[in-house]
């Protein structure tokens, strides 16, 4: 007769501890799994401000200037403050939306505008940032890349505070209002000087108490003209208060727009601070001067990345600043002719 054997089965604590292993090495592998995937959006997103670059410098080449970082006719009742991406879309293949704008009337408010508006274009989406493509509330197209304004507060060239009287301090960026800068004015050099930055994009319904980096606080009560920041003191008295006065959860909705939290954005603060960012001034399209010269800013350049933000510079390279490059460093790669020396190992 033939031998039988019959084979040892698994005892429960085997299996149990089978179990763990596996799940050990799972919840080990997960997060090189994220970080790859992390690595990749990286690279996407770099990609994007790369294209954007490509767009500036064929724009330069037409025109002799890169694009204004707003257009203002400064008519009451229609700003008409067209952005820095409304002017470069032949540059970049978006002919046909260009076209679709009637940029005789507001950006914002015309239902004229209302179609070309709520396009959304891939490059200027980042691939790390959960949020929506349109705004749920009026659909107008979202992205992650503002353009900056400089290290200091004023938008305009022609500041004033909120009694009228003009500031002394104009942006020092290589994006302003009604301003297009000639690359040879560019004294810091382009490779010095960033041109976009990088930002987060709002969620609908997550409110000031809940996420105060959703938005931007607003110095005004959404009805009146709020007072511009002027300094850091406007800043932390007018901004970081426990009920703001105002509170929009707009940022990067309409990429045509030319507004703070919009499509501008500073170097006032260094990348990723936990502080509310902030604007002064009610720019929107239905009102008139002098509100247009008390628009100001403190708005932040945020990301979803680990570590740090994007920044194309004006050459049209793209770095990784860390979340602790030094203040002084980030201001002075904000301005363009500052006369500072900014080495790429300190950021």
């Amino acid at each position: 007769m033939r031998d039988i054997r019959i084979g040892r089965a698994f005892t429960l604590i085997e299996l149990l501890v089978a179990i763990a292993i596996i799940g050990v090495l799972i919840a080990l592998l997960l997060p090189a799994v994220q970080s790859a995937r992390e690595a990749g959006r990286r690279v996407q997103c770099s990609n994007n401000l790369k294209q954007i670059g490509l767009a500036l410098h064929h724009y330069a080449s037409a025109h002799g200037v890169f694009p204004p970082g707003r257009v203002n006719s400064h008519v009451a009742g229609r700003g008409n403050t067209w952005g820095t991406y409304s002017q470069l879309l032949p540059q970049l293949d978006l002919s046909p939306v260009a076209n679709a704008f009637n940029f005789d009337l507001a950006p914002d408010l015309d239902p004229a505008n209302t179609t070309a508006g709520a396009v959304f274009i891939a490059p200027f989406l980042c691939p790390s940032d959960p949020g929506p493509a349109r705004r749920a509330q009026d659909h107008y197209g979202m992205h992650n890349y503002p353009a900056c304004v400089g290290g200091l507060h004023p938008v305009t060239q022609a500041p004033v505070d909120a009694s009228g009287a003009a500031i002394a301090v104009r942006p020092d960026g290589l994006f302003s209002e009604n301003v297009a800068v000639r690359l040879a004015a560019v004294g810091d050099g382009l490779s010095n000087t960033v041109a976009i930055g990088e930002s987060i994009r709002s969620v609908p319904g997550i409110g000031f108490a809940a996420d105060r980096l959703n938005g931007f606080v607003i110095t005004g009560d959404n009805k009146t003209i709020g007072p511009p920041i002027t300094s850091d003191a406007d800043y932390a008295a007018l901004c970081l208060v426990a009920s703001p006065p105002g509170f929009q959860v707009t940022r990067g909705s309409k990429w045509h727009y030319g507004a703070p939290g919009h499509s501008l954005y500073n170097h006032r603060r260094r990348p990723n601070d936990d502080r509310v960012d902030c604007r002064g001034g009610l720019p929107h399209s239905d009102k008139s001067d002098p509100a247009w010269h008390q628009l100001s800013l403190d708005v932040a350049a945020r990301s979803r990345h680990p570590g740090g933000v994007h920044a194309l510079l004006a050459d049209g390279h793209v770095g990784f600043v860390k979340d602790s490059v030094s203040l002084p460093v980030w201001r002075a790669l904000a301005s363009l002719a500052g006369g500072e020396v900014v080495s790429s190992g300190s950021y």
